[in-house]
C-alpha cells in the first residue's frame, strides 16, 4: 500500500506533541426554515457556517507516557484558544479543546488513549483590522517553504539531465552516483537514522539513474528535515541552545561531501568497498550538485526552525536578532553556491553537455534563487514583528536590595515575571540578593 500522498504532521496543541490514530473533522451551516401553512417545503435562510469542529483520538505510549501526559492535563487547565497542529490540515488558529477524557486498560501498559474535542473560536473583529500579524506571517511562511523543496527538486532533475546526456556519460554518471550514495551514507550515520526506513542501492545503470537518484535525493531531503527537527525538539536545551546545536549539525553537514573526497569520513571497509565498487574517480566535481542540495535542505529546514523558534514568547529581542541573522547568512552561503554552479554548467567546466543550450537548467536555478532571496526577506519581516510585538526595552535602577521576585513586583506589581528579568539580565548570579542602586533592563510595561 503507498503511503500519504502528502506530508503527515506530527499533531500537538500548546507545543504538546502527540500521537493520532484517528480524526473526524465536522463543517455544518446554520439555517433558519421558514415553513408557511399550507405550502409545501420551506424557505432556509442561510446563516453561515458553525464553528469547526475536530475530533481526535489520540494516544501517548511508551516509558515516558506519563510525563507527556501530565504536561498535556497542565495545558488543558489553561484558558483561551491556542493553535492545534492538524495531522493532516496543518496548524489551524483560534481551536479551544472543549472536551478529553482518557481511558488506560490494564493490559495495555504504558498506555493512554485520549479522546478530545477541539472547537474553533472566531474572535469579533476589531473596527481597524492588522492584516499582517505575527501569527498570520509565521503560518504562510511555513506553509511556502515546501515551494522551495520543490523549485530545489526541480533543479537537481535538471542536472540529471545534463549528467544523462553527457559525453562521458558512464564515467560521470559513476561519479555522481557514487557522491550521492556516500553522502547519503553519511548522512544517515550522522542522525543514526534506520537503515531499512531510509536505504539506497550502491548499484546503478545509466537506464535507472535518474529514477535512483531522484528518489535518493529526495529521502536525503527527508532525513536531513527530520533530523535537525529532532535536534531543535529537545527539551534539555534552552531555545538559543537549541538554535545553535542545529547550527552545528549544518556545519557537519555541509563539510561531508568534503570530507567524503579526501576519506575522512569512511571510517569503515564496508563503506570503502562500497564506494569504490561505484566508481575508480571519485572527485570534488562529482559533489558538488548533492552538496548543494543538502546545503538547500539544511537551509529550508533552518528556516522551518527559526520560524517556529520566533513564536515563543520567550525568546528574546536580541536572541531573534541572533536567529535572524545566521538564517541570512546561511541562505547567502546558499545563493552563492548555487551560482557557481550555475556559471560552471554555462562555462561548460565540470561536464561536456549537448550543443543546445539548457535553458531548462537556468530557469530552475533562477526559481530557486529567487525562492531563496524572498524566503529571506519575509523571515526578516517575521522577525521585525517579533520583536515589534515586544514592549521596548529600557534601563531601571533596583529601589532596594533584595529577591528578584521582589524587584519583579516593584516594577511590575507582578512577581510571577522574575523569569523574565533574569533572561533579560543574564549577569545576575545570585537571584536571591539584587544589590539596590544596580541597573538591570526591563521592559517598559
Amino acid at each position: 500500500m503507498a503511503g500519504w500522498t502528502m506530508p503527515v504532521q506530527r499533531a500537538s496543541f500548546r507545543g504538546v506533541r502527540f500521537d493520532v490514530l484517528s480524526v473526524d473533522d465536522d463543517v455544518y451551516r446554520s439555517t433558519i426554515e421558514h415553513a408557511y401553512p399550507f405550502v409545501n417545503g420551506a424557505d432556509v435562510e442561510d446563516l453561515g457556517l458553525n464553528p469547526l469542529t475536530v475530533r481526535m483520538q489520540a494516544v501517548f505510549y511508551g516509558p515516558g507516557y506519563y510525563t507527556d501526559f501530565k504536561k498535556f492535563l497542565s495545558v488543558l487547565q489553561k484558558s483561551g484558544a491556542a493553535t492545534l497542529v492538524h495531522p493532516i490540515r496543518g496548524r489551524l488558529q483560534n481551536m479551544i479543546c472543549t472536551g478529553a477524557s482518557f481511558h488506560h486498560e490494564a493490559e495495555m501498559i504504558d498506555y493512554v488513549v485520549l479522546d478530545l474535542t477541539f472547537i474553533e473560536s472566531t474572535p469579533a473583529k476589531p473596527i481597524f483590522v492588522f492584516n499582517y500579524s505575527l501569527l498570520a506571517k509565521i503560518d504562510a511562511l511555513l506553509t511556502e517553504l515546501e515551494n522551495v523543496v520543490d523549485d530545489a527538486m526541480a533543479l537537481y532533475g535538471e542536472f540529471m539531465e545534463i549528467v544523462a546526456f553527457a559525453a562521458n556519460t558512464k564515467s560521470r554518471l559513476l561519479g555522481v552516483y557514487g557522491a550521492l550514495f556516500g553522502c547519503f551514507e553519511q548522512v544517515r550515520g550522522l542522525f543514526d537514522f534506520d537503515k531499512t526506513k531510509y536505504g539506497v542501492s550502491p548499484v546503478v545503470t545509466q537506464d535507472n539513474f535518474k529514477a535512483k537518484s531522484s528518489r535518493a535525493v529526495r529521502d536525503l531531503v527527508t532525513m536531513i528535515d527530520s533530523g535537525l527537527r529532532q535536534i531543535a525538539a529537545r527539551k534539555d536545551l534552552t531555545l538559543r541552545a537549541k538554535f545553535d546545536e542545529v547550527l552545528r549539525t549544518i556545519r557537519q553537514i555541509k563539510h561531508i561531501p568534503a570530507d567524503l573526497v579526501s576519506g575522512k569520513n569512511i571510517k569503515s571497509a564496508k563503506e570503502q568497498a562500497a564506494l569504490k565498487s561505484l566508481t575508480t574517480s571519485f572527485s570534488k566535481d562529482d559533489t558538488e550538485s548533492v552538496h548543494l542540495m543538502m546545503q538547500l535542505a539544511s537551509s529550508v529546514a533552518l528556516l522551518r526552525i527559526a520560524t517556529e523558534l520566533v513564536e515563543d514568547d520567550d525568546l528574546l529581542p536580541q536572541d531573534i536578532e541572533y536567529i535572524t541573522t545566521q538564517v541570512r547568512s546561511q541562505i547567502m552561503d546558499n545563493l552563492q553556491l548555487l551560482r557557481k554552479q550555475a556559471d560552471d554548467e554555462h562555462r561548460g567546466e565540470k561536464i561536456t553537455v549537448l550543443s543546445t543550450t539548457n535553458t531548462s537548467f537556468y530557469t530552475a536555478a533562477h526559481n530557486t534563487a529567487e525562492q531563496l532571496r524572498n524566503k529571506a526577506h519575509k523571515f526578516t519581516q517575521l522577525a521585525l514583528a517579533a520583536i515589534n510585538r515586544k514592549p521596548p526595552l529600557m534601563v531601571r535602577e533596583v529601589p532596594f536590595s533584595g529577591t528578584v521576585q521582589q524587584i519583579a513586583h516593584a516594577f511590575y506589581q507582578d512577581h510571577k515575571r522574575a523569569d523574565e528579568l533574569l533572561r533579560l539580565n543574564p549577569q545576575i548570579r545570585y537571584p536571591n540578593f539584587v544589590e539596590r542602586g544596580e541597573w538591570l533592563n526591563s521592559y517598559v510595561k
